[in-house]
């Protein structure tokens, strides 16, 4: 019996350590996010984040941080260029629900006209349940952080959004304009504090980074044509995830010269903002698979054990 339990033991610790790990993404999946972001513009590119996350040190023309809303088993509306949502299999039900929690912070980002910008990095985090407080002990707490009433342009929101299991970094990547090898942001309209309008772009994984996110969202989904031969999908032009934003002016993150009350970003122009980003999930098992192997795995120990 002691072989027995010793190896019940061992498998089990396995399946807790699997279950304790962030949400996993399906394998070999079609995923829909939709995520809320709070944010800053400005085509100076002299803004800087506020202290505390230092990935985010220097200057640029667009941060911001953001909370997924939900996940969606999403469907492959136009082969290599579109994905559709679907069922919810994530949601963000608030403080002291059983979801958990899902933010994170982008940065980096370099305005070159007034409706293109260039570089950029998103970097997202997971919160357990019950340790998901991170943006206010309520659910009506959290709506006002993420409205932008209690949630302003400081270090103390930065620290809430950018903590947490790191889960992936995703690199800004061109292919938003076809023959563009620069441009990754593409606006419909230049954002002012008054206005609205959507803007695209797509992002690869950075596998050095790490995360447990990372192999799977390293999926190589999205074809583009970055060097504008005509040719969609060729070795440098494969993206992982697909980007829309629809933007309106938000005062309370607006700088002081824009009737805000930020006094450090002061020519900022304030941004709320509401995404869908789409991505194909590679065929690698995650802590759901390793949960199924450590089951068999103690199955076969009890079949050894009334052989033997």
């Amino acid at each position: 019996m002691s072989k027995l339990f010793a190896c019940s033991i061992g498998m089990l610790l396995l399946a807790a350590t699997a279950m304790a790990a962030p949400i996993v993404l399906p394998n070999n999946s079609a995923v829909y996010f939709q995520y809320n972001n709070l944010e800053q513009f400005s085509a100076a590119n002299n803004l800087v984040v506020p202290a505390g996350y230092a990935p985010a040190a220097g200057t640029q023309g667009n941060w911001g941080v953001l909370n997924v809303t939900n996940m969606q088993l999403g469907g492959i509306s136009t082969p290599h260029t579109d994905i559709s949502g679907g069922p919810t299999f994530f949601a963000d039900d608030g403080p002291g629900g059983t979801q958990g929690m899902i933010t994170g912070i982008f940065y980096g980002i370099q305005v070159a006209t007034p409706t293109t910008a260039r570089g950029g990095v998103l970097d997202l985090f997971w919160h357990e349940a019950g340790a998901d407080t991170t943006l206010g002990a309520t659910l009506a707490a959290e709506i006002n952080c993420l409205s932008g009433a209690t949630c302003g342009p400081n270090p103390s929101t930065v620290s809430a959004f950018a903590s947490g299991t790191f889960l992936v970094r995703l690199r800004l990547a061109s292919g938003i304009i076809n023959g563009d090898s620069l441009t990754t942001i593409s606006s419909s309209t230049t954002p002012t504090i008054n206005g609205s309008g959507q803007a695209d772009g797509f992002a690869s994984v950075d596998l050095a980074a790490g995360g447990p996110w990372a192999q799977a969202m390293n999926g190589d989904f999205f074809f583009v044509d970055s060097n504008g031969n005509g040719t969609f999908g060729e070795s440098s032009e494969l993206r992982d995830l697909r980007f829309s934003t629809f933007f309106n002016g938000l005062q309370a993150w607006s700088g002081t010269a824009n009737g805000g009350p930020d006094s450090v970003n002061t020519g900022a122009i304030g941004l709320r903002s509401n995404d869908p980003a789409r991505v194909f999930t590679t065929p690698e098992p995650g802590s759901l698979g390793l949960l199924a192997i450590s089951v068999t795995a103690l199955g076969f120990c009890i079949r050894r054990q009334r052989r033997v």
